[in-house]
């Protein structure tokens, strides 16, 4: 039986895929031609401890090189899948699976889980959610057409990720400045009705158009208020009636998108008035330290899932793929570089503060005191407890002890 080959776009450091000794690429079960991003950029720290035979490297911002790398694979080697797991490469791989008929997900459905815009429309003609007010911004003209007497908007890129390129506005007047410095071709920004409340998240499985999977997240902090010397963390919420209804809205919502297979991200608010409102959703695995939350709360590893799944293989879902009463709970709290404060919690400390699993990330920051994005963490710590209220006491004392 010949072996499967696939095509791996790969934008995170190779370690990435070596979590706790266990390492997550199936390459004694498929074949994998590696396209990564160049040393500078960490692309193959880690690589000699498991290394794969075909390898391309280049520069990570040169999209260009990227995709006549991939094409030039794909016609020159029988490939038959492409595997994508960053957001930065799930749009790629879907326009080299289109583009060569090949397995997964297509280039008009990974469009939808990328632009924000086409999503936004898709799941409000479904009637799958509650959707706030937004408009493409491609002229400075467009962004009188939202309504600035409900106040606050914010304009953010229809492609990007992990709260990048976001910026908050309150009057017509301001955005009006703010956009006179953006670039505005190419259909790049939106403008969107900013919406006050606690921000959630839910990761799916999705095998042949069926949620296998769901788990349910709130965050500990706004995304978008990424800053040196503050805090980042989720803790996930068991069964009941708001796991329920954003359950719901996420099973509605990836209907609408038309997700046939592989592992997704979706935000959205819970409002003072007790609404559920869509934010946006990713086609791939949630990012930054969740993966490792959901591993130790459900004990698999989502990332690899993204990955068996894209290359056409099985997939397993751990001991506990639901939430069950008494198995206890799990989140993290992370910490940007920068700020004054002391920074460390001796090692043996860590157990009996809960902590299942300290990740400290080399290259944090900007290099200038600054934060680059939502998980730009320099310590993260994943944390288990037996209950809700001892989980978020765990997570006050490390922030504490952290900060000492």
């Amino acid at each position: 039986m010949t072996k499967t080959t696939a095509l791996f776009i790969n934008n995170h450091p190779y370690s990435h895929f070596n979590r706790g000794g266990t390492y997550i690429l199936p390459t004694s079960e498929i074949g994998i031609h590696m396209v990564a991003r160049t040393q500078v950029d960490g692309g193959v720290r880690g690589f000699t401890d498991h290394p794969i035979d075909h390898v391309a490297l280049c520069e990570a911002n040169d999209e260009d090189r990227w995709r006549e790398i991939c094409e030039w694979t794909l016609r020159n080697h029988s490939i038959s899948r492409v595997i994508a797991v960053h957001e930065r490469a799930v749009l790629l791989a879907a326009e080299m699976r289109s583009k060569f008929g090949l397995a997964g997900m297509d280039y008009e459905t990974a469009t939808r889980f990328r632009d924000k815009v086409r999503m936004k429309e898709a799941v409000r003609s479904a009637g799958a959610a509650a959707v706030p007010d937004f408009a493409a911004l491609d002229t400075v003209e467009d962004l009188e057409k939202v309504d600035w007497s409900t106040g606050r908007k914010v304009i953010k890129s229809r492609w990007g990720l992990a709260a990048k390129d976001l910026y908050m506005v309150e009057s017509l007047e301001e955005a009006r400045r703010t956009v006179g410095g953006l670039d505005l071709s190419g259909s790049h920004y939106e403008v969107e009705e900013f919406v006050k409340g606690q921000i959630y998240h839910c990761d799916s499985v999705v095998r042949d158009g069926r949620l296998v999977f769901r788990s349910v997240g709130k965050y500990l902090a706004d995304p978008a208020s990424y800053a040196p010397g503050s805090f980042f963390g989720t803790v996930l919420i068991g069964e009941g009636e708001l796991h329920k209804r954003i359950t719901e809205l996420n099973a509605e919502v990836l209907a609408a998108l038309g997700l046939k297979d592989g592992t997704t991200h979706l935000e959205l608010f819970h409002t003072e008035a007790d609404e559920l409102v869509f934010c946006e959703v990713a086609g791939r695995p949630p990012g930054g330290i969740i993966p490792p939350v959901i591993q130790a709360q459900y004990g698999f590893n989502i990332v690899e899932t993204q990955i068996r799944i894209d290359a056409g293989l099985d997939i397993s879902l751990g001991s506990a793929p639901e939430p069950v009463a008494g198995g206890g709970t799990s989140g993290f709290i992370a910490f940007y570089p920068g700020g004054d404060d002391a920074r460390g919690i001796d090692a043996d400390r860590l157990a009996a503060l809960g902590v299942v699993e300290h990740l400290t990330h080399r290259g944090a920051g900007n290099g200038r005191g600054g934060v680059r994005h939502s998980t730009d963490f320099l310590d993260s710590y994943v944390v288990r407890a037996p209950d809700d209220e001892t989980l978020l006491h765990r997570i006050a004392c490390i922030e504490d002890e952290y900060r000492r």
